[in-house]
């Protein structure tokens, strides 16, 4: 017997974080999925038909695209779909400048807009 479990993010959600217990396989069927794994040099945008092996013991941070993301995670060796692409890390900074947008950037906008909205008691200098 095998467990397969299925997930939905929708866009804006906070990132979700988990360390794995075991080894798992992951796989978006829907949307896009943004993932870091610590230790790892490079993030990584899922899209529907697309797999990563994950190895147990890492800590995985992830967070949906802009349409959500749909995605299933098996234990072990089991495969949560059909055979798919394996997914490559992304070049950060292409991705940047193609407009790719990330949880990062996402809480980047809302800290610059609580200062800006004075949320935080900003002081002046001098």
């Amino acid at each position: 017997m095998r467990e397969i479990r299925i997930f939905e993010m929708e866009y804006g959600e906070p990132v979700e974080s988990w360390r794995l217990a075991e080894a798992m396989h992951l796989h978006v069927s829907e949307g896009e999925l943004w993932l870091t794994i610590a230790g790892d040099g490079g993030d990584y945008w899922l899209r529907a038909g697309e797999s990563i092996r994950l190895v147990a013991g890492v800590r995985v941070h992830a967070s949906a695209g802009r349409e959500g993301a749909r995605f299933a995670l098996a234990l072990g060796g089991a495969t949560a779909a059909a055979p798919a692409r394996t997914a490559e890390p992304v070049d950060v900074e292409r991705a940047r400048a193609a407009g790719a947008r990330g949880a990062a950037a996402r809480l980047g906008e809302a800290l610059r807009g609580w200062a800006v909205r004075g949320q935080w008691g900003v002081r002046a200098a001098g």
